[in-house]
C-alpha cells in the first residue's frame, strides 16, 4: 500500500494525473480449464516443501533453496496457501533471472528483480544472501556496459585509421603496377 500523497512525492509515477500500472504473468504450468467440464478439468497436484505447496516442476528448486539457505523463511508467517505459493514462484523467479547473464538482463529487468526482493523481504524472507547476488549481478552489468562503451569508442577512434590503411594499400598496389609497367621490357 502507498499513500497518495507518496504516489506523488515519487518522480514519474503519476503523470498527467495518471498511475499506470504493468504487470507481468509467467505462466509456470497450466493447472485446469475454464471451461468447468469434469473432462477437461485437469488439475495438477502440487507438492508440500517445508509447508509451501510447489508444483512438481518447482520441488527440486525449492528444496535446494532450503538446503542452501536454511533459515530464509524462518520469519514468513503468512499462513494462506494461495499467498504462500505466490511468494515462492516470485522467489524463484528472482533467483533464476540473477542466475541469467548479465547480457540478458536489462536494467529494466534489474530494477524488478530489486522491487520484488524488496516485496519478499517485507513479507519476511531473510534474504541477504540474494541481496548480495543481486549487488553482485548489477556490478557485472555495470561493468559490461563500461565496457561495451569503450570498445564502441575504441572503434570509432580506430576507424579513420582503417580507412588510411585502406587508402595506403591501394596506392601501394597503384605503385606497384607502375613498378611491373617500368621494368617490363619494351617490345
Amino acid at each position: 500500500m502507498i499513500t497518495l500523497t507518496e504516489l506523488h512525492a515519487k518522480a514519474g509515477l503519476v503523470v498527467n494525473g495518471e498511475l499506470t500500472i504493468v504487470a507481468k504473468i509467467d505462466v509456470l504450468e497450466v493447472v485446469g480449464k475454464l471451461d468447468g467440464s469434469e473432462e477437461s478439468s485437469s488439475v495438477v497436484e502440487t507438492v508440500d516443501v517445508n509447508g509451501f505447496q510447489v508444483l512438481p516442476s518447482q520441488v527440486e528448486s525449492v528444496k535446494l533453496l532450503f538446503e542452501s539457505h536454511q533459515d530464509f523463511a524462518s520469519k514468513f508467517r503468512l499462513n494462506n496457501p494461495y499467498m504462500k505459493t505466490a511468494y515462492m514462484n516470485v522467489l524463484l523467479s528472482l533467483t533464476q533471472t540473477l542466475c541469467r547473464s548479465p547480457q540478458e538482463l536489462s536494467n529494466d529487468g534489474l530494477f524488478d528483480a530489486g522491487a520484488a526482493l524488496s516485496y519478499l523481504r517485507e513479507a519476511g524472507f531473510k534474504l541477504d544472501w540474494l541481496e548480495k547476488k543481486l549487488g553482485e549481478v548489477k556490478e557485472k552489468k555495470k561493468k559490461e556496459e563500461a565496457c561495451l562503451a569503450r570498445l564502441n569508442e575504441m572503434d570509432e577512434q580506430l576507424q579513420p585509421f582503417k580507412k588510411k590503411c585502406l587508402d595506403l594499400e591501394a596506392l601501394i598496389d597503384k605503385e606497384k603496377e607502375e613498378l611491373s609497367a617500368a621494368r617490363a621490357p619494351l617490345p
